[in-house]
């Protein structure tokens, strides 16, 4: 796959040649651990739309122990989210997502998506779906597969059974 001029009008606005990306065939990189890297300034525009539109596990954590977190939403499946989830994130898979539901969101500067892990891409559908609708959105990098690894507490939601044996 060729990297083309039309695919980087976002970084020509940036000061970024597309002559430096044009070249890069990720083929010919696929197999070679000594590929030359990226051009210093087209690396640090890459890494800076990282940071841009994500955010990472700690962080999040951190925000919500300081009381400033941002909305965030669960991607996964509805099953998923009632096992387990972050605490206070909304159930939003990718088909769920409408003006309506959206219009719901708490007022933010940014939405926190969250998904499985950082191998599926139900955060990546529903944030898309969010940001055609206007939202400001971040993915959590690693989604809730990183929660868990990092020991951060998990909420459930209460079961009808959980509920009848009370």
């Amino acid at each position: 796959m060729e990297i083309g001029p039309g695919d980087l009008a976002d970084f020509a606005r940036g000061g970024i040649a597309p002559e430096d990306l044009t070249a890069l065939r990720t083929a010919d990189l696929a197999d070679r651990i000594d590929a030359a890297p990226l051009p210093a300034r087209v690396m640090a525009a890459l890494l800076a739309h990282r940071i841009e539109f994500e955010i990472d596990v700690c962080e999040l954590f951190d925000a919500q122990l300081r009381e400033i977190a941002p909305p965030l939403i669960d991607a996964r499946l509805p099953r998923a989210h009632a096992t387990a989830h972050i605490a206070g994130s909304i159930n939003l898979p990718a088909g769920e997502v409408t003006e309506a539901s959206a219009a719901a969101l708490p007022r933010a500067p940014f939405i926190a998506v969250y998904g499985s892990d950082a191998l599926r891409l139900d955060a990546v559908r529903t944030a898309h779906a969010l940001a055609e609708l206007g939202y400001a959105v971040k993915l959590v990098n690693g989604g809730f597969a990183a929660w868990i690894a990092q020991g951060f507490p998990v909420a459930q939601v209460e079961s009808e059974r959980t509920i009848a044996a009370l």
